[in-house]
């Protein structure tokens, strides 16, 4: 599979993080509620992960305040099974020897991704 870059945005008057493939598309987004703030993982027409959005993104990561996001990298990895897909993701901050990263599980099923 080809790997695309992941591309990052921040509003800061929205406080909303989005991580996603380049040049993919949404086919399906999935709301998870969480104490921080919502989580929205979207998924693509292949039925994979394409991409992510933190709302409430200071309340995950802090850093964002402080922080010129033009030079910044990203990337996720996800683990697929029946009904979860566990995503890990990892923010490379310039100057920063350790990226932010984390992990939560969402739920997957490729089938009904595929049909909606």
């Amino acid at each position: 599979m080809e790997k695309k870059d992941i591309l990052i945005d921040y509003d800061r008057e929205e406080d909303i993080l989005s991580l996603f493939r380049s040049g993919e598309k949404s086919k399906f987004s999935l709301d998870i509620d969480v104490p921080q703030g919502n989580l929205v993982v979207d998924y693509g027409f292949d039925g994979k992960v394409v991409g992510l959005e933190f709302f409430n993104a200071s309340a995950y990561f802090p850093q964002l305040s402080n922080s010129d996001l033009s030079n910044a990298k990203a990337e996720f990895r996800i683990q697929y099974s029946a009904n979860w897909a566990m995503i890990f993701y990892f923010i490379y901050l310039p100057g920063v020897q350790l990226p932010i990263k984390g992990f939560f599980p969402a739920p997957y099923n490729k089938k009904i991704i595929l049909e909606a």
